[in-house]
């Protein structure tokens, strides 16, 4: 069962049939994504990073006020890839792609099913060179080609109804970048790890199916923060070194401008999908930059402040629209704790910095080659800031990552397509993650199939968001629903936000009742005046949707989830 790509692209090749030129003028798709941004990380949103590359692209193209990831990184990159509600694919409630959180259901099987198409494996069949750099986090493994050596870490990671077998092994390979249409990718396919490597550092990285030789050519000193013992251990090994090393936000960037350039050289088009791992955990940057935001951040309730008035200048906030206090990180802890948090910010600051210093050179490469003005470049964050840092980084929104309240699952966009995107130009329509693919396919005139590798694949639940994205106003869906981790959120018609058990499961299961929280995001995306109680007609019928949509995605109830994973909460 282990097919090459040639093969599964000649398959694929018949099931999607496009009339195009020798030269294809189709436009080139670079989608770019952030790990854990927070919502004001960019100077086109208030912030006050040093981030001129994407503030550029912004500038030149458009920014996205409200668009919605699936608050978590795994399901967020699922929808992408997929069109489809993370929940259909294997990555509902919460699950991430890691062998330690598959569970044996499907809607949490952590895990791409690969009967179900991605982008990439529909735009290579249609004409497209795909290619991929970054982080993968959905699932698969190379335990074929060592099953003596990765058995027993797979089975002690699983519960014991799950059990591993050949057939388990080839769905692990298939579910890797180079066996779902990619025909370029440099990846780390876990969660995380070191982004610093020197030679001497056992790394994970594959070129294709081959595990990767990493350059070593630039100098830096290495800044690698960790306060407990695991991370001490783990993740600061090179912490002071001055030395040659691969940091991985420019490595796989170099990577990545490589391919691009390759790729212009022929006449069609491509694809391609930049994930990068920062500013994600373990936080480490040059030691120059963490410096910088050092001075910077003397004062974090003045940053926090700046944030959300920038934003409200910049038309993207509305001004007389409240905002929660969310200061108690840099207020309500020892000094010590402050200057550890002040710390930390620095760090987000200096890696947010540098993923733009590598935008500028993705953008340079395609001015260079004379492929911008016919390339969308989509640049979009996986959820908001990670509960380390994004109070502060998510400003003026509250929430953060893993959790639904809008700081964890509206985020930054940016879109840049020269020829049909007005330059400068600013959409509120709400677009959710999963509108991406439906638009490629769109402007790429490329089908979703019928039937797919022999079966039916679940219809996209996202559409196509083109005509927002040429100024044309658009109606939101009808609904927009996310679960996790005993959460649950809908957003109706775009103005109605219902959140059902918001926060960490343990923590509302210890209070009486449950907790629901009803919002009007049209005058308080901030979440302060919670309506459930007088609007009791309106949360009814909005709890008898969030029935429906909770039953359609099959997630099991998380009290379950608990009980096969005891320690899954942390």
């Amino acid at each position: 069962m282990k097919l090459g790509l040639r093969t599964l692209l000649t398959c694929l090749c018949t099931l999607f049939v496009t009339t195009v030129s020798a030269a294809d003028k189709r436009p080139n798709i670079v989608v770019i994504l952030s790990d854990d941004a927070g919502y004001t990380d960019l100077g086109s949103f208030g912030g006050e990073i040093d981030t001129p590359n994407l503030d550029q692209l912004a500038a030149e193209g458009m920014r996205l006020s409200s668009f919605y990831s699936n608050a978590r990184c795994s399901p967020t990159r699922a929808s992408l890839l997929t069109g489809v509600d993370a929940s259909h694919v294997g990555f509902g409630g919460g699950v991430v792609g890691d062998w330690v959180r598959e569970l044996p259901f499907p809607a949490h099987r952590g895990r791409l099913p690969y009967k179900q198409p991605l982008i990439s494996e529909l735009l290579a069949g249609n004409g497209y060179q795909t290619m991929m750099v970054g982080k993968w986090h959905l699932g698969g493994s190379y335990i074929i080609d060592n099953p003596k050596g990765m058995s027993q870490a797979w089975i002690d990671s699983h519960p014991p109804s799950m059990k591993l077998t050949k057939e388990e092994m080839e769905l692990d390979y298939l579910g890797l970048p180079p066996q779902r249409g990619f025909e370029e990718s440099f990846v780390w396919i876990g969660a995380q790890g070191n982004l610093f490597f020197t030679a001497q550092d056992r790394h994970e990285y594959y070129e294709g199916n081959k595990k990767a030789t990493l350059p070593y050519t630039q100098e830096y000193t290495m800044h690698q923060f960790a306060d407990n013992p695991w991370a001490r251990k783990n993740y600061t090994a090179n912490h002071g070194r001055t030395a040659k090393a691969f940091y991985a936000t420019d490595g796989m960037t170099d990577r990545g401008v490589e391919m691009l350039d390759e790729a212009a050289k022929s006449d069609k088009p491509f694809f391609m999908y930049v994930a990068y791992r920062a500013p994600h955990l373990p936080l480490q940057a040059p030691e120059e930059l963490v410096q910088k935001y050092l001075k910077r951040y003397s004062d974090l309730q003045k940053v926090a402040d700046a944030r959300h008035a920038g934003l409200v200048e910049q038309g993207l906030y509305p001004k007389d629209a409240p905002a929660r206090n969310v200061n108690w990180m840099w207020t309500k802890q020892s000094k010590e704790k402050v200057e550890q948090y002040r710390l930390k910010a620095a760090l987000h600051g200096a890696m947010m910095e540098k993923l733009d210093d590598n935008v500028g050179k993705l953008v340079k490469e395609l001015k260079d080659s004379g492929e911008y003005d016919n390339t969308i470049i989509v640049y979009v964050s996986d959820n908001g800031g990670a509960a380390h840092i994004g109070d502060l980084m998510n400003v003026p929104y509250a929430g953060v990552k893993a959790l639904l309240w809008e700081g964890g699952a509206r985020t930054h966009g940016i879109v840049s397509w020269p020829k049909r995107i007005k330059a400068g130009s600013i959409s509120d329509d709400i677009i959710w993650v999963g509108d991406l693919m439906p638009t490629f396919l769109e402007v790429s005139n490329t089908e979703f199939p019928k039937e797919f590798r022999g079966s039916k694949p679940r219809p996209m639940d996202g559409r196509s968001v083109l005509p927002a994205l040429e100024g044309e106003k658009q109606a939101p869906p009808e609904a927009l629903y996310w679960n996790d981790k005993g959460q649950q959120s809908l957003i109706y018609e775009g103005r109605w936000k219902l959140l059902i058990e918001p926060g960490w499961y343990l923590q509302t299961l210890a209070k009486e009742g449950i907790a629901y929280e009803l919002y009007d995001l049209s005058v308080d995306p901030g979440e302060v005046n919670n309506l459930a109680e007088k609007k009791p007609k309106l949360l009814k019928k909005l709890l008898a949707i969030t029935e429906e949509m909770r039953i359609e995605s099959k997630v099991v109830d998380y009290s379950e989830i608990i009980k096969l994973k005891p320690r899954d909460p942390y």
